[in-house]
Order: structure tokens, then C-alpha cells, then sequence
């Protein structure tokens, strides 16, 4: 497995296949520094919160959510705008509704990568589960 800081996975509004105004800007902006790798999938669970999902960990080994990962350019200094995008603040952890960790990741042609994804830590029981794993609005 390779393990890199500078790799996140994606699978709701930053995904570069996903349309609509709601996260275009911040689409638009991490495009100008990232370079895709491709759909990837990781262990996990999506559910709707209307205009945009949120992902869990998984519960089950069924689990599976289908996103793309992307190489950042500068890593560190993508973060100091891209977590309070995702809400989350430098040095509260879960002050938020998300948080930033490691996972394991498999790309199209098997090989996995270690990648940062935005995991949601708030109550998920009222929300519909996306079943499908797939993000498509």
C-alpha cells in the first residue's frame, strides 16, 4: 500500500464530475491544484442531507462508498482552506460536523492508497442512507 499526505478522497460536491452551484467554487478551486487518480472506492457509509451527502465509517464489510481521489499540490496549505470549507476548525477536533482522517482507499486497478477523507460526526439516524454508495446529484 502506498501512503502519501497529499492524497484526499472525495465523494459529494468536490468530486470533479459533480455539477450544480452548491461547492462549484470551491470545485473550481481545488481543480487549479489537484490532479485526479481516478474513481477509487473506500469502506463506508453515505447518506443524504438533501443537497449533498455526508459519509460515515463503515458498518459492515458491504459497506462501500464510490468516490476519486485527488493529489494535492501543497497539501498543508490546501487544508488551511479546505477544512473550514468542511467545518472543521485547526485544533477543536469535533467542534464540527466533520473530521479530517486517514483511510485506505482502492483505485479502478486494485492498488490501495492511504488518503485523507472528510468523515461526518454527527447523528446520521434521521438521514436516508444512500445505498448505493454513489453520489449522484
Amino acid at each position: 500500500m502506498s501512503e502519501r499526505n497529499d492524497l484526499l478522497f472525495v465523494y459529494g460536491t468536490l468530486l470533479t464530475r459533480a455539477r450544480g452551484e452548491l461547492g462549484a467554487d470551491m470545485r473550481a478551486r481545488l481543480k487549479k491544484v489537484s490532479t485526479s487518480l481516478g474513481e477509487a472506492t473506500i469502506p463506508g457509509r453515505l447518506f443524504d442531507l438533501g443537497t449533498f451527502p455526508v459519509m460515515i465509517a463503515a458498518a459492515q464489510p458491504s459497506d462501500v462508498v464510490q468516490g476519486e481521489v485527488l493529489r494535492l499540490d501543497d497539501a498543508e496549505s490546501i487544508f488551511v482552506w479546505l477544512d473550514p470549507y468542511e467545518g472543521i476548525t485547526p485544533g477543536h477536533r469535533r467542534q464540527g460536523e466533520y473530521e479530517r482522517v486517514r483511510r485506505t482507499v482502492r483505485l479502478q486497478s486494485g492498488e490501495t492508497l492511504e488518503t485523507w477523507v472528510y468523515l461526518y460526526v454527527a447523528d446520521t439516524a434521521h438521514l436516508p442512507r444512500i445505498t448505493s454508495g454513489r453520489w449522484d446529484k
